[in-house]
């Protein structure tokens, strides 16, 4: 009997007992679900679902080569999704009795699909959170993915024509939840729905043509990211690729989100942040329908605001609202059913129901204009707050808006657990700057603990996200410059074969004057294999006594807070490590940039001002920077990376310890040293003070607040990168 390699890595054999324990548990319990979603139907009808589901299920485990996918029943009307995270296809019962064969082999196949080739947990979780961005994925994925089995499965394709000619009433139901949810059309809605519709057309070989009912500022951003998106939807592997390994797959996926991150977003960021606005208008508007604003629901209009409207457009206004509360009606408690409503202090008022969204559509753009002007001049604790209540808003219509989405992106980088700590590195124990520390640590007869112990035990996120806020336009400005030096661009397409996806017009041209016959032709292009990231950087951080003076460690807090957010959202391997006489590790090669790593973070300020020795109790302001560096260099080693690089943010003064004496632990011998193990180093001086650093590193940077270093740091990692010479 063939020794089957299974997932976990044992040989079947061996854990087959321990397997099929948990799978009769498992099927145990799907059964009792199905069963009890079966016992809605009829039994002509439950027998009707089971036939169906069973002929589904064989096709989902053929498409998405895993046959031990569930395929288990959803509740009626709830529609299809592959869950990423458990693993598992849910098929809607109510479709399986109401719509044709050749429609639900197809979305079974494009579930399938899904699981055979879409990968989202290298997506960082701050940059999924943004609004709009994961439709915007959706939106581009599905054609992808669909690309990807029809080229493997031909059948396929007839199906797929013949299922989007059936059913496309997903845009109809996302623009009428929209109406009903929002008020308006979301532009974000109208670009993602667009882009699947180009995509069928582009399947079916017709050409380009945007659709006529796109407002402008829609059809100008489809208009420019369509070519970009088009690329992402064609990078999938072959079936053989698929075949082959898992790790082709996810180059795949990450070459798609990548074009999608940096092409397509930055541009269909702006139409979300225009939804932002529009939204904070409703939530205003919404506001007067409850009553919030002067006077009743209805009339609630501020008087500043009627100054600025004119007659026509406050009646205008007046009437919209109107119709929002009138559509939803006010009602008493116990109308419905002819019970008097209770006696309160305010006996005979209507009880206000949430009204209905106003139908900004409806307005003029001179109208909506003057509403966002007032809004913006609004006291700025309120400005938050409508802010914060309409990117909620939108958040929940995107989450709503992927159910209409048949073979979503059901489950995302929002739910994947962070990754457990890699093994210590080895030599001298590392401890977490933030985290509990060991009992044999703590030595009870010496008081000046007291503060790092509450410090450890009570974390502070506030911290980092204050300097977050203050330095988010430094990160959105370096990124995209950081982007081009630590991840490669990846060439759109490879040309000069005879076979491919599209043709090199250009090329062809040339080759018809030369009079070359279209079979003797080398103007196709093909898809290239992405490439992978190569490099591991740790960030270390001097957290010695003395980093108070000039609020040196705020100026290093900011920079460290600008790199550590830009790396993680480049997916470059990173560590932060923070070091006086002791090494604190906040964030380790392996972990994702999670909210606990963010509040371990904000410890920093805590360890100097607290720069207590263990050893003896008392406060000091060791700087063990040789050893320090020593100890990031071992760590760097490790990584399978050929590209390391170690960024040291320190004021330049040495002051060595007891335990890491200089005699042991020279600081130009520990750089020198790194620097022959392939290593690049270079120090960054950040806040008045910090001209030291220039003596110790061949490449440094001095004496700068983090908006000079911001803008001097992509052009002195070009020259680390390109001029680090031997010493």
């Amino acid at each position: 009997m063939r020794n089957i390699e299974r997932r976990d890595g044992l040989p079947d054999l061996v854990v087959r007992p321990a397997v099929r324990e948990r799978e009769r548990t498992f099927h145990a319990l799907r059964e009792n679900r199905d069963s009890a979603i079966l016992s809605q139907f009829t039994p002509e009808q439950q027998e009707e679902i089971r036939y169906k589901q069973q002929i589904l299920s064989s096709l989902a485990y053929f498409i998405g080569k895993d046959f031990r996918i569930p395929v288990e029943l959803n509740e009626p009307g709830q529609g299809w999704h592959w869950n990423f995270k458990e693993n598992k296809i849910r098929i809607d019962p109510k479709d399986l009795l109401e719509k044709s064969m050749d429609y639900l082999r197809f979305v079974i196949c494009h579930e399938g699909g899904h699981r055979r080739i879409t990968r989202a947990d290298f997506i960082p979780v701050e940059v999924w959170r943004q609004p709009g961005f994961s439709f915007m994925m959706n939106a581009i994925e599905d054609p992808r993915m669909n690309n990807f089995v029809a080229e493997s499965y031909p059948k396929f394709r007839e199906q797929m024509t013949l299922a989007y000619k059936q059913d496309l009433d997903f845009e109809a139901k996302g623009k009428e939840k929209a109406g009903q949810k929002l008020g308006y059309q979301p532009r974000f809605m109208q670009a993602g729905f667009e882009y699947i519709r180009q995509w069928f057309r582009e399947v079916q070989n017709q050409d380009t043509e945007l659709s006529a009912d796109l407002p402008e500022d829609v059809r100008q951003v489809v208009g420019e990211t369509l070519p970009m998106a088009q690329d992402s939807w064609w990078r999938y592997p072959s079936r053989q690729e698929a075949d082959k390994s898992e790790e082709l797959i996810t180059r795949y996926a990450e070459a798609s989100y990548e074009i999608n991150r940096d092409q397509v977003w930055p541009e269909f960021k702006k139409l979300v942040e225009q939804d932002m606005e529009d939204q904070k208008t409703q939530e205003f508007l919404q506001d007067t329908q409850q009553g919030k604003g002067e006077g009743q629901p209805g009339q609630g209009l501020p008087q500043e605001l009627k100054d600025q409207l004119t007659p026509e457009e406050q009646k205008e206004l007046e009437k919209a609202i109107e119709e929002a509360i009138r559509s939803n009606g006010t009602k008493q408690e116990g109308e419905a059913s002819g019970q008097q409503p209770p006696q309160s202090a305010e006996a005979g008022q209507d009880q206000q129901v949430p009204g209905k969204p106003v139908n900004l559509d409806s307005l003029s753009e001179e109208l909506k204009q003057k509403i966002r002007e007032y809004v913006e001049s609004l006291p700025e604790a309120q400005r938050e707050e409508l802010a914060e209540r309409a990117k909620t808003t939108i958040k929940q219509f995107e989450k709503e808006l992927a159910q209409e989405l048949q073979g979503k992106l059901s489950d995302n980088p929002e739910t994947q657990d962070a990754r457990p700590k890699s093994d210590q590195a080895g030599g001298e124990p590392l401890r977490t700057g933030s985290g509990p520390l060991k009992p044999f640590e703590i030595n009870p007869e010496l008081l000046k603990y007291k503060e790092r112990l509450e410090r450890v035990v009570n974390k502070d996120a506030n911290i980092y996200e204050k300097y977050l806020r203050e330095v988010a336009s430094l990160i959105e400005m370096l990124e995209p410059q950081m982007r081009e030096i630590f991840t490669p661009t990846i060439s759109a397409w490879q040309g000069g074969f005879k076979s491919g996806k599209r043709i090199n017009i250009k090329q062809r041209i040339q080759e018809k004057a030369k009079a070359i016959p279209a079979m003797e032709s080398h103007a196709w292009q093909r898809r290239e294999l992405p490439k992978i990231k190569d490099w591991a950087i740790i960030l270390l951080v001097d957290l010695s006594g003395s980093r108070k003076k000039n609020k040196q460690i705020e100026e290093n807090f900011k920079a460290i807070v600008i790199l550590a957010e830009i790396f993680n959202r480049l997916g470059v391997a990173t560590e932060v490590l923070g070091f006086n006489d002791e090494i604190y590790k906040y964030l380790e090669f392996g972990q994702q940039m999670s909210q606990e790593v963010r509040e371990h973070l904000g410890g920093m300020f805590k360890e100097v001002e607290d720069s207590c020795c263990k050893s003896c109790g008392n406060e000091h302001s060791e700087t063990d920077l040789g050893w320090a560096v020593e100890t990031a260099a071992s760590r760097l080693q490790k990584q399978t990376a050929p590209n390391r690089l170690l960024l040291t943010f320190s004021d330049g003064i040495v002051a060595e310890s007891d335990k890491h004496p200089r005699s042991k632990h020279e600081s130009s011998q520990a750089i020198n040293k790194a620097h022959k193990l392939g290593i690049k180093l270079a120090g960054l001086g950040l806040g008045k003070g910090s001209g030291k650093i220039a003596d110790l590193f061949k490449k440094e940077l001095a004496n700068l607040n983090v908006e000079e270093m911001a803008n001097k740091l992509p052009d002195f990692i070009k020259d680390i990168i390109a001029n680090y010479d031997e010493f």
